[in-house]
């Protein structure tokens, strides 16, 4: 079962081999994976780094944050005060 097209962010970069490709290049090398591949894939995916997949090599780096419209890192909600102050 391969991964879905979700499961790699439009912002992380995904290199095998060394060569970069598209995500949808990636959907189609995962089809012969095994759940434990998926699971390692996704986990790489989210923090970044190196893992070889069934004699692939995989680079990943990650993508940016939460962004706001103008581009920004989103900081959150405002911190919001109790009745103890």
């Amino acid at each position: 079962m391969p991964i879905k097209l979700v499961s790699v962010k439009k912002t992380s970069k995904v290199y095998v081999e060394g060569e970069p490709v598209t995500r949808e290049r990636v959907v189609t090398l995962s089809e012969g994976w095994t759940e434990r591949d998926i699971i390692l894939f996704k986990k790489i995916v989210k923090q970044g780094g190196t893992c070889k997949l069934q004699g692939v090599r995989f680079h990943i780096v990650p993508g940016e944050g939460v962004t706001t419209s103008k581009g920004f890192r989103d900081e959150g909600a405002a911190p919001m005060h109790g009745p103890e102050e």
